[in-house]
């Protein structure tokens, strides 16, 4: 199914940052992008699964589909926020680069362990997942 390949990358990329931020072998900035991709694929799995196609590839459009259609916990808008933080979004301005210190990073982290944890409890517990889940096999 296409959402595991989604949840599967989201693990590779949370276990790249992990390494990388404790081997400190990337800099933040590339850090924060593999976070920030690890972030975007668990939120796409879940909703996914749950037979919903993001709108939208932004860690915040995503979060805000997230809170429709799940019990995203409340704490998660606060990191999401955190994250835009240091996004450059396509514009023709000039912004200047924010490069996330390692504490920030440190906090990103954390912040993508709670939601793995969170996506992984609602696959075995939603009920809309499970009932999308198993009215997508039937014939």
């Amino acid at each position: 199914m296409e959402w595991e390949s989604y949840y599967k990358e989201a693990a590779d990329y949370y276990q790249a940052a992990l390494g990388a931020s404790k081997k400190k072998t990337l800099g933040n900035l590339v850090i924060y992008n593999v976070v920030a991709m690890s972030i975007e694929n668990y939120m796409t799995s879940i909703l996914m699964k749950s037979g919903f196609v993001p709108e939208h590839s932004s860690i915040s459009s995503m979060y805000r589909e997230l809170k429709k259609n799940h019990n995203a916990p409340e704490s998660f808008h606060t990191e999401v926020r955190f994250m835009n933080r240091f996004m450059n979004f396509c514009s023709l301005e000039v912004a200047p680069v924010i490069v996330p210190t390692d504490l920030e990073i440190s906090r990103m982290i954390i912040f993508t362990s709670s939601l793995k944890t969170w996506v992984e409890t609602c696959f075995d517990t939603d009920p809309k997942i499970i009932l999308f889940a198993a009215s997508s096999h039937l014939p």
